[in-house]
């Protein structure tokens, strides 16, 4: 592999209760990426005061709550969450997530439990 390839690698970098993410390694850093696949959904609600959020649905269906609508999400659609917004999801999805700026822990508020299932 050289510098400009980048491939999502073969085992989990985290595993959650609902999903298993993928993180890929890039030299930007002001963004990063992560491969999510989606058996069951974000465990806890998540808000983060610092970063946007900008899913890609490679795969699947599920819907996302944002705030406090519910919104039904497929293959091909984005979900941009801008900094300080509350959100979780639920379904059987592949995700592509791209943060700006790159996740840190910094800013980050774990909520109450997912309430989709």
């Amino acid at each position: 592999m050289n510098n400009y390839i980048k491939r999502i690698p073969e085992e989990p970098s985290f595993k959650r209760e609902g999903f298993d993410g993928y993180i890929v390694d890039l030299d930007n850093e002001n963004v990063s990426i992560t491969y999510e696949y989606v058996y069951k959904g974000h465990d806890k609600y998540c808000t983060n005061t610092k970063i946007t959020h900008i899913y890609y649905c490679l795969s699947g269906e599920g819907k996302f709550k944002i705030k406090d609508d519910i919104y039904e999400v497929k293959k091909g659609d984005i979900i941009e969450i801008p900094p300080s917004t509350k959100f979780i999801f639920a379904g059987e999805m592949e995700l592509l997530l791209i943060m700006n700026p790159q996740f840190t822990r910094e800013g980050e508020i774990v909520g109450e439990d997912n309430d989709l299932y």
